[in-house]
């Protein structure tokens, strides 16, 4: 599925913040976890974590913006003490010249190994 968020649902966050928009988009569910990929319009602080946990999908392994049972259970279970999050494709205009540049960069180990227990086909997929 799709899902186009723009910004926290509580009245207080909409004051104090500004718009965000990140599109979102399932490639797995396997009943309790999700692959996802996320795009973003905008560049907000956070705008990713926020988004996702506004949604009610934290990030794995947030501290910050996930579920704190989760994140123990990931620490125990893998040893991973980080948001699973990665940025597989950076585009930006350089600040000074204007020029287009592009950085990729594959899924780190730890994280793989845990998108291969949601998604076994996973491995087998360029995008990741």
């Amino acid at each position: 599925g799709q899902a186009r968020l723009t910004g926290p649902k509580s009245a207080a966050a909409m004051k104090q913040g500004r718009p965000a928009l990140s599109h979102i988009h399932t490639i797995h569910y396997d009943g309790k976890l999700s692959v996802v990929q996320v795009k973003i319009a905008t560049g907000r602080t956070h705008q990713i974590r926020v988004h996702l946990q506004d949604h009610g999908t934290p990030v794995y392994g947030d501290d910050v913006y996930g579920l704190s049972d989760w994140n123990k259970a990931l620490s125990s279970r893998k040893g991973i003490l980080r948001p699973l999050l990665h940025a597989q494709r950076l585009e930006i205009d350089h600040p000074v010249t204007g020029e287009n540049m592009v950085f990729e960069a594959k899924v780190a180990d730890d994280m793989m190994g845990v998108i291969k227990t949601i998604w076994p086909a996973g491995e087998k997929l360029e995008i990741l």
